[in-house]
């Protein structure tokens, strides 16, 4: 799930802006740091104890930050090399992305951080007939994946949108 939704981001980045975007990886993860941040550190950092965000609300607001992290980056940076050879967008992104991860990797560690899922998703599903059993937070992850996939190239090839989109590349 995690592949796809990045494969699927930078072939739509390539795709319309013939831009190879290597800082793509990184956005994803100051996505996931955020949502980790708001549900986790929220309240420290700000200097009120107990204050987060649910995990809901975290799935809405960290892409939304992404997003305008993204578009800064594109306004500010990218902008000014459309004209020029690929190589120079792919040699700034791919700066670009040394610098996240090594910003994140001073204020966070290499190591992995974890959170709670909410509460309707904490548990098990078993699989009587394969002998198996399925995290529900696993499946809502694949599940939310698939959807977002399939909406993707839902716009892209279905509506028009997506037209004005193919059209314009």
């Amino acid at each position: 799930s995690f592949y796809a939704i990045l494969s699927l981001g930078l072939a739509i980045i390539f795709g319309l802006l013939n831009i190879i975007n290597f800082t793509h990886g990184a956005q994803y993860m100051l996505g996931a740091f955020l949502a980790w941040i708001g549900l986790t550190q929220l309240g420290p950092w700000l200097g009120i104890d107990g204050l987060s965000i649910n995990y809901w609300l975290a799935l809405v607001i960290a892409p939304l930050i992404t997003a305008l992290f993204g578009m800064l980056i594109e306004r500010t940076m990218l902008k000014k090399l459309y004209h020029l050879d690929h190589l120079y967008g792919l040699l700034l992104t791919f700066g670009l992305a040394l610098v996240i991860e090594g910003m994140f990797r001073h204020w966070f560690g290499v190591s992995g951080e974890s959170y709670s899922p909410p509460e309707i998703l904490q548990g098990t599903i078993p699989i009587e007939s394969l002998e198996i059993v399925l995290p529900k937070y696993r499946l809502w992850v694949v599940f939310i994946s698939l959807v977002v996939c399939f909406s993707t190239w839902y716009v892209i090839e279905r509506t028009k949108l997506g037209a004005y989109l193919r059209a314009g590349t």
